[in-house]
């Protein structure tokens, strides 16, 4: 499962927890954030794509 994210350390914990239950196999592409959403995903075990800037949504996406 492919997840794009910005800024997202208040609800990524909680999706990459739910999603746990039916797959192993989580990527995040965090898009330039500039809080903790990459380390929190690779905390709870997510692959983390990122982004050194905001590329936007379809970028994240394509990524």
């Amino acid at each position: 499962v492919g997840i794009p994210a910005y800024n997202e350390e208040n609800n990524i914990a909680s999706i990459i927890t739910k999603l746990k239950k039916i797959t192993n196999s989580i990527i995040v592409c965090d898009d330039g954030s500039s809080d903790m959403t990459a380390e929190i995903s690779r905390n709870l075990g997510a692959i983390v794509i990122r982004h050194d800037k905001n590329r936007g949504y379809g970028a994240a996406i394509n990524t």
